[in-house]
């Protein structure tokens, strides 16, 4: 489906969704504001419901995250929700939202529950860990007028889009899959993704691994699904890999930092997260302006719960001011340094380069996408990269 800014910003609620610690830490209570786990907590009114939900969680004391969100996101929510709440925010660290999965699947097969929250992609959220039965849902746990609002969300609705509502998109990102030194490439250079297999680009291109759940992934699936055909998509990664030597880095912050450098002064399938990142630092990085248009997705910036937390009212807690106005503000605009989907969110401050322009086609996610970019894409992908590498 392709539409226009103006429309992004009334429907871009329609998009979807879409590192270990010691010993198992004692059992908490069930949280009073979950329902249907507490019936005394569903009678109260949504003040009392808050203030018991707040004086359990204090008493817990601990959020832990499992997360893919760079270090500042990290340092933007741990400071001002402890000294808001006086409980404390610890992170486990993942490069990639499948090392977070197989870390939590060790976990729980050795019957321990350590994590509290997931903070990955809607990819990783929906096509990996909802599969799994890992997730509970988020629904249940938001209890703060303010973000059950819908009022208060882009589309009149809580961005919670899977089927069961296992998953949070908090951002709308635009995906700008071509990224380039601009002391090499010259801008206008590259206009189309078919520009990239142009005798100049052999040898000069990086490619962000698509045969893992990511950014690079997610650029196939559009490419299959919102502009060309599935072999068609194939074809142009074989073309890629075989005729153009494109080089594939499963890091994603060594991938960009290669661009920046002027290794490979081409990158393709960047993340957001790692590209803003590198622009705060001044390097020479330049998104390229596609003429089919870009994948307003997620990204890193979901949300999602397991099925048993070992903090469930901290949790709670966090989830809701993680979701507030003030809460979106840390994590969006100062530490992810992309738009909101909160309509109350400011964008000063945010690159321009993460803002689609009034002209530009957009293509929105959707749960039936993420889910054909799973396993079975992902085996063709696979393939593909083997026969590359003979």
């Amino acid at each position: 489906m392709k539409i226009l800014l103006g429309t992004l910003l009334v429907v871009g609620g329609a998009m979807l969704l879409a590192a270990a610690c010691g010993g198992p830490p004692p059992a908490s209570p069930a949280p009073e504001a979950s329902t249907p786990r507490a019936e005394s907590a569903a009678k109260a009114g949504p003040e009392d419901r808050w203030d018991r939900t707040v004086a359990a969680a204090k008493k817990e004391g601990l959020v832990r995250i499992y997360t893919i969100w760079r270090p500042e996101t990290r340092v933007v929510l741990s400071q001002p929700f402890q000294e808001k709440y006086g409980i404390e925010l610890e992170f486990a660290m993942f490069a990639r939202g499948s090392d977070l999965l197989a870390k939590f699947q060790a976990e729980k097969r050795a019957g321990l529950h350590l994590a509290d929250v997931f903070g990955v992609g809607g990819t990783t959220l929906i096509a990996s860990m909802k599969p799994e039965g890992v997730l509970g849902p988020v629904e249940p746990l938001l209890i703060l007028p303010e973000v059950v609002n819908p009022k208060m969300w882009r589309g009149g609705e809580l961005p919670i889009k899977d089927k069961g509502g296992f998953a949070v998109s908090m951002v709308a990102g635009l995906q700008r899959y071509i990224f380039y030194n601009s002391d090499i490439i010259k801008q206008g250079e590259i206009t189309t993704y078919k520009d990239l297999l142009k005798p100049q680009y052999k040898g000069k291109i990086a490619l962000n691994d698509p045969s893992v759940t990511g950014t690079g992934n997610a650029m196939f699936g559009h490419l299959s699904r919102d502009l060309w055909t599935p072999q068609e998509a194939y074809d142009y990664l074989r073309q890629l890999l075989k005729q153009q030597e494109a080089v594939i880095e499963r890091d994603k912050r060594l991938h960009v930092e290669w661009v920046a450098r002027g290794k490979y002064p081409v990158g393709l399938g960047g993340t957001l997260d790692s590209m803003g990142e590198f622009v705060k630092m001044g390097a020479p990085i330049q998104p390229v302006v596609l003429k089919e248009g870009h994948k307003v997705t997620s990204g890193s910036g979901a949300v999602g719960v397991p099925a048993v937390s070992p903090h469930p009212n901290a949790t709670m807690v966090f989830l809701n001011w993680l979701l507030s106005k003030e809460g979106q503000t840390h994590f969006a605009v100062k530490g992810f340094g992309q738009p909101s989907l909160r309509t109350d969110v400011t964008t000063e401050g945010i690159q321009p380069m993460f803002i689609p322009g009034p002209e530009e086609k957009i293509f929105l996610d959707s749960e039936e996408e993420i889910l054909f970019r799973g396993q079975e894409m992902i085996e063709q992908i696979e393939k593909i990269i083997r026969e590359a590498m003979r």
